[in-house]
C-alpha cells in the first residue's frame, strides 16, 4: 500500500485522538509507520496549521502536570521534555513560567514530609542519604535538597 499524504494525515489524526504529542513524537511515529520525509513534513505542518500539534502548549501543560501532580523538580521535567523532542529554549521557558519563586522549594518540602511520614527518620544519617537520593531522582537542585533536608531533619 502506498504511504500517501492522505494516509499520513489519517494516521496522525488517529494518534492525536489517543493523546497529545509533540512534533518530534508525531514525526517519529510517522517514520516508523513507513511514511517518507516529504509526507511526514507536510502532515506535521498540516497538524500545526490546524492547531492539533503545538509544542509550546504541550511543554507548558506537561510541565504544569508534572510539577503539580507528580511533584517532579525542574531537572527531571527538563529531561523528559527533551526526550519528547521539545527544544531546549522552549523547555526553559515552560519551566520558568511554572517554577516561579519558591515553588521548587515547596514541592521538595512536601515530598520530604511525605517520605518521612512513610519511611521514618530514626537514623538521621541514613534518612539524610536516602531522602537526598529520592529528591535528586525527582529532579530537584542540590541546594534546594540540602535546604529541605536541613528543614525536615533538624
Amino acid at each position: 500500500m502506498e504511504k500517501t499524504r492522505k494516509n499520513g494525515t489519517q494516521y496522525a489524526l488517529r494518534l492525536l485522538t489517543i493523546k497529545d504529542r509533540t512534533c518530534a513524537e508525531l514525526a517519529d511515529k510517522l517514520r516508523r509507520k513507513g511514511f517518507n520525509e516529504d509526507v511526514t513534513r507536510s502532515v506535521i505542518e498540516e497538524m500545526k496549521g490546524l492547531g492539533y500539534v503545538d509544542d509550546k502548549k504541550y511543554a507548558m501543560h506537561f510541565t504544569e502536570v508534572r510539577a503539580t501532580y507528580d511533584l517532579f523538580g525542574p531537572y527531571r521535567i527538563r529531561v523528559e521534555l527533551e526526550k519528547r523532542g521539545i527544544p531546549k529554549d522552549m523547555a526553559e521557558d515552560a519551566l520558568r513560567c511554572i517554577f516561579q519563586e519558591g515553588r521548587e522549594e515547596a514541592s521538595a518540602l512536601e515530598l520530604a514530609k511525605q517520605w518521612i511520614t512513610k519511611k521514618g527518620a530514626d537514623d538521621r544519617e541514613k534518612a539524610y542519604r536516602r531522602l537526598y537520593g529520592y529528591l535528586a531522582r525527582r529532579g530537584f537542585a542540590p541546594d534546594v535538597i540540602k535546604a529541605t533536608l536541613r528543614q525536615v531533619l533538624e
